[in-house]
């Protein structure tokens, strides 16, 4: 809620919104930035400038609603232009280095900071500067997708390209969300699948690409 934590004192805080890809989280910023802008509050979106899936110059949810957006790849890039906003929200957070440092001295500042952001990655481990700022934040929200196998509750995300990177941008063409007994299954399946293939041989490349850490194959329509 905007009364949540604007209290026009000066008071600063930090909100995350976290969950796995396909839980609204963008959705959900947009939402809160939107009711902020109603209260009459001064508010600001930064995008991360290498994620230009649906729209280069606008932030944008996988359903298409876009909003308004500065472009940094760090947010010291920006900082001299958001600390005259009231409220700030950051899309695709993980992806910042230097939130950690910039969003406490925003916060110190008596900013509402809002971020959005993945918690952990396709291997379900954690974005180190997210982690980093649990710790920092006044409240968490974590939210939850469908599952694409089950329809049950999804709370990871699994990639369906044998990459290896973790900085990866892309959407259901190679993402999927999963609850935690599908990813388990599709996990052990895939394994399998990498000791029968190198049980059979295989190229250098092929090798590299079935030992690095897990990649879900996307099941058949």
């Amino acid at each position: 809620m905007v009364v949540e934590f604007y209290t026009g004192d000066g008071r600063g805080a930090i909100h995350m919104i976290v969950g796995p890809m396909f839980s609204g989280k963008s959705t959900e910023l947009f939402r809160q930035l939107h009711r902020y802008e109603l209260a009459g509050k001064k508010t600001v979106l930064v995008k991360y400038a290498r994620d230009n899936r649906y729209d280069s110059e606008m932030a944008s949810t996988h359903d298409r609603k876009k909003m308004k957006a500065l472009k940094a790849v760090k947010l010291g890039e920006v900082m001299d232009t958001i600390r005259d906003y009231q409220v700030i929200g950051v899309d695709e957070g993980q992806f910042f280095e230097d939130i950690v440092t910039n969003a406490e001295a925003l916060a110190n500042l008596g900013k509402t900071v809002i971020i959005a952001a993945l918690d952990g990655d396709f291997r379900r481990e954690p974005f180190p500067v997210i982690a980093r700022l649990y710790s920092l934040s006044e409240k968490v929200d974590k939210l939850t997708a469908v599952c694409r196998k089950c329809s049950y509750f999804a709370s990871f995300t699994a990639r369906t390209k044998p990459l290896d990177e973790v900085e990866v941008i892309g959407g259901v063409e190679m993402y999927e969300a999963m609850c935690r007994q599908c990813y388990n299954d599709a996990r052990d399946k895939q394994q399998v699948e990498n000791e029968n293939f190198l049980e059979n041989g295989t190229t250098l490349h092929q090798k590299r690409i079935v030992e690095s850490p897990i990649v879900i194959k996307r099941r058949n329509a």
